[in-house]
């Protein structure tokens, strides 16, 4: 591996098996899990795809020829690529691309004899195949950037389960422990444990972090939410006074709280989000009842103001530390939480925070939300990062573990609406 120019942007794969840079002006789609970095001004492009097979499956992972067999029409393969990089296996030739099909669809469109290069990268369980399409005939120039592309590419030893092996080991694990108990796996990556919603998204970022503490990672939070399940009527409806202090907002996505969550309090807000409400516990949460707000006289507007204040003193004992990135003349242009937090996002919604976002960046700011636990906020005077940020949150949006829009936002001195339209410059 080499160092990339500075000024590359980074690619990061799905359950962060593998890393790489590339040239800015680059765009980056995904199509069914397939990443296709393509230059500007080209039909050329590098795709990456990754296969997980799990050790105990029966099936085993494609050969490249197996794979270059789904072209339409091929000449001239050889093994070998124009270029080489450390690959396991690497092939070459032309292919006629006529009749997209599999996870191809979408990426190829030409008729004529391309060239390409294809190589593989085997981990336990997972294998990359990497494809670059040349335009027509082989292009040098092209090749020499790819090679420093591919040279940047990092890919994980030992890599970590996808989000839907995770949530069934956390499912086998949760089962093991507490067999007594009518334990499932519940939509928006949740574990259902009796009467109790466990989120895995939180955990599911820790164990990419730290994959070899899988059980230190679930188990006190299963611990909890089994304990939940003792509760009398003092713990699962306490009086206000018991858990005022603890009472805190949380984003959702307002599709997915009236479709899961009828009888839990919430508000719509904006952009398809809505704001519910929860009682913090040590390593989970759990809903406000739309019964127990009544239980404690309390209107949604009086539940939202409380839960805010709270918020608000969270941040306060907590403080959140924020990764900023600087024009050349020192104003911030970039803002991101520098840890993941179940309440990061959902502080959009105090007054208190906004001001301070404004004071740093100077300026309004346009922010993505597509995940609960991470928000990326952008000075309204740099358009051309807010166009960029814009096409990441759609494609963060679509891979992220608990989605929340792929819609920006845009906070100004009026407070928080839905950014539409394209942002100009001024200049």
């Amino acid at each position: 591996m080499s160092n990339p120019p500075q000024h590359w942007s980074t690619l990061l794969g799905p359950a962060n098996w593998f890393r790489m840079h590339y040239p800015p002006q680059w765009e980056v789609d995904e199509t069914d899990g397939v990443f296709a970095l393509r230059p500007p001004d080209s039909d050329a492009f590098l795709a990456i795809n990754s296969i997980w097979i799990k050790e105990e499956a029966s099936r085993q992972f494609p050969a490249l020829g197996d794979i270059v067999d789904q072209f339409p029409k091929v000449r001239g393969v050889r093994a070998g690529a124009d270029f080489e990089f450390e690959a396991d296996e690497s092939l070459s030739g032309d292919a006629s691309l006529e009749a997209p099909s599999g996870w191809k669809q979408g990426l190829f469109a030409s008729r004529n004899w391309r060239s390409w290069s294809m190589w593989s990268i085997r981990r336990p369980s997972l294998m990359l195949v990497i494809t670059l399409l040349h335009e027509g005939q082989r292009d040098p120039e092209l090749e020499n950037l790819v090679r420093m592309i591919l040279n940047s590419l990092e890919v994980c030893d030992e890599p970590s389960d996808p989000p839907d092996v995770f949530a069934r080991r956390a499912l086998k694990l949760a089962q093991s422990k507490f067999p007594l108990l009518d334990i499932d796996l519940s939509e928006d990556f949740q574990l259902r444990i009796g009467s109790s919603i466990l989120s895995l998204a939180n955990f599911y970022r820790a164990y990419l972090s730290h994959p070899d503490d899988f059980q230190k990672i679930l188990l006190p939070a299963l611990t909890t939410a089994v304990q939940v399940q003792g509760w009398g009527d003092n713990e699962s409806s306490p009086p206000l006074e018991v858990v005022r202090d603890r009472i805190m907002p949380i984003l959702y996505s307002e599709s997915s709280w009236r479709k899961n969550l009828p009888g839990i309090v919430g508000n719509p807000w904006i952009a398809g989000l809505a704001v519910l409400y929860v009682i913090d516990e040590a390593n989970a949460y759990w809903y406000v009842r739309t019964e127990l707000r009544k239980q404690w006289n309390l209107t949604v507007d009086e539940l939202h103001s409380m839960a805010i204040e709270n918020l608000d003193d969270y941040f306060e004992e907590s403080p959140m530390k924020m990764a900023v990135a600087e024009s050349g003349e020192g104003d911030a242009t970039m803002m991101i939480p520098d840890k993941p937090d179940t309440y990061n996002t959902v502080r959009l919604l105090s007054d208190r925070f906004l001001t301070r976002l404004r004071d740093v960046a100077q300026s309004d700011l346009a922010v993505g939300v597509p995940g609960r636990d991470l928000f990326i906020a952008v000075s309204m005077k740099s358009p051309e990062i807010v166009s960029k940020i814009r096409h990441q949150v759609e494609l963060d949006f679509q891979r992220t573990d608990h989605p929340l829009t792929d819609k920006m936002l845009l906070v100004t001195a009026d407070g928080v609406s839905e950014l539409i339209g394209e942002v100009e410059n001024d200049d």
